[in-house]
């Protein structure tokens, strides 16, 4: 007897802690604070405005990512990559943090991005490289910056798999894009 009531209690405070959440969307934006002055200057770390608030659950679908978003959110992923491995490359793991952590935050724009579009194949780097990124800023807060290096290797060695398969250009004489096989164009 005991134990069904503990089990009655429980369903009527979790569908009661359910019923007081919001199904609005959280429209005020992430702090901007939280980099040391040491850090090299990546990109602010903030999702584009249409990316869905994190750890959402129900309610209405995210507003769709545009190709520009994937676009800022790609050089975001850049500007940290180059920081983090500069800081590493110099031993300084708090110098890191800030961009390892601001990868993970891009790399779950990029992850939602393609679970928009139905291309598995590349949710599936993303994710990976979104892993990497958590393994590479839990190694910094550990102060391990040779472990933090090699999880980075492994972020940057996904972001070419996916590039190899989805993106033309060099970026310098022609423009990065979608390959026409990747079956995404702008709107």
């Amino acid at each position: 007897m005991r134990i069904g009531t503990g089990a009655v209690m429980l369903v009527a405070l979790t569908l009661g802690a359910c019923a007081n959440k919001s199904d609005t969307a959280q429209t005020t934006p992430p702090a901007q604070g939280g980099q040391t002055a040491a850090a090299p200057a990546p990109a602010a770390a903030a999702a584009p405005a249409s990316a869905p608030a994190a750890g959402r659950q129900g309610g209405a679908a995210p507003a769709a990512l545009t190709v520009a978003d994937h676009a800022a959110t790609m050089k975001t992923i850049a500007q940290n990559v180059q920081a983090a491995g500069k800081a590493l490359k110099g031993g300084d793991a708090a110098a890191a943090a800030p961009a390892a952590g601001a990868l993970v935050t891009a790399f779950t724009t990029i992850e939602t991005f393609y679970t928009q579009r139905n291309k598995p194949d590349a949710v599936k780097l993303a994710q990976t490289a979104k892993t990497g990124a958590q393994d590479a800023a839990a190694a910094l807060k550990a102060g391990d910056t040779m472990k933090a290096q090699m999880s980075l290797a492994t972020t940057q060695a996904t972001c070419a798999q996916c590039h190899k398969m989805y993106r033309e250009g060099d970026g310098k004489a022609v423009p990065y894009s979608f390959n026409a096989a990747s079956g995404i164009t702008p709107p």
